[in-house]
């Protein structure tokens, strides 16, 4: 039974504010949480595809009346669904209310068509890590985030990139992609932050040979521009872990005094090690999860 001072609502415009209070409480002890007031939460809901009737906010009882105290954020596309975020408010941890929110929306994504769920999980957060275990999600592959901040000497084989038109790069990137991306590195979900894109294209003597797409965000330091990567794509063939390199070493020698930080790279993919060799390092990691809804 559910405590009367409590209860799960899906998500509407209507419930806004409880929405945006029930993320700040909830992921105000999180490693990179952040706070935000309505206007931005309804930013932040847009620019990652989150479908608010899919999603479930917690709602507290207090002599103030019904506040927001938890969240579980979910988009559903083609089928599959994401749980961006889920929080609870400290004080209520331990209830088994995550629990209760993940099996709503689960079961809303079920009955919308959803053949799956995914999620990802900050390896070293233990508790999120034994629930999504513990309901059933199955570790798909570890995604890296890494960040570069030391001004670095050009290398001698950097070549010029040359801003590009967003849709042209975003078009043309996704074919070159041979692994799957996380659900925020998709095509989809990039083109959501079109209108605040950079694009840049590398070229060779066989033509184009990379692209690359970027997301300025608010710098920390005065006169330390920060870029977030949004995609990297080299053209297929025998020499794609040479482009890759190619293509960062370009990037950092073009954006020489830029912080750039990449979420969520598969450790997989071809470019680790170029990534690795142009000064970049591992700031941390989540494991991508998935559970069937069939």
């Amino acid at each position: 039974m559910f405590d009367k001072d409590l209860r799960i609502e899906f998500g509407s415009e209507r419930l806004l504010p409880a929405i945006c209070a029930g993320f700040n409480t909830g992921f105000a002890d999180y490693k990179y949480g952040v706070q935000m007031d309505e206007p931005q939460m309804v930013k932040f809901l847009e620019r990652s595809g989150i479908d608010l009737e899919h999603s479930a906010v917690l709602l507290q009882k207090n002599d103030a009346g019904w506040h927001g105290a938890g969240v579980a954020l979910v988009a559903i596309v083609d089928g599959e669904a994401w749980c961006s975020g889920l929080a609870v408010a400290p004080p209520l941890r331990g209830a088994g209310l995550g629990r209760r929110l993940m099996e709503t929306i689960q079961a809303r994504a079920r009955a919308a068509g959803a053949r799956s769920m995914r999620l990802e999980v900050l390896v070293h957060n233990t508790p999120a890590l034994q629930l999504y275990t513990s309901l059933g999600y199955q570790p798909v592959r570890n995604l890296l985030f890494w960040r570069a901040d030391s001004p670095t000497p050009p290398p001698v084989d950097v070549v010029d990139l040359h801003a590009v038109n967003v849709d042209e790069a975003l078009d043309a990137a996704y074919q070159w992609l041979s692994e799957p991306s996380a659900w925020q590195r998709t095509q989809r979900a990039v083109a959501l932050y079109r209108d605040e894109l950079w694009a840049y294209k590398m070229q060779d003597r066989q033509g184009v040979a990379g692209w690359v797409i970027c997301l300025p965000t608010a710098p920390q330091e005065p006169g330390r521009p920060r870029l977030r990567i949004m995609t990297l794509a080299v053209r297929p063939g025998n020499n794609e872990a040479t482009l890759a390199y190619h293509l960062l070493a370009s990037l950092r020698a073009h954006r020489s005094a830029t912080v750039f930080s990449i979420i969520n790279e598969p450790e997989a993919s071809l470019f680790t090690p170029a990534l690795q060799a142009t000064g970049f390092v591992e700031a941390d990691r989540q494991i991508e999860m998935t559970l069937s809804l069939r």
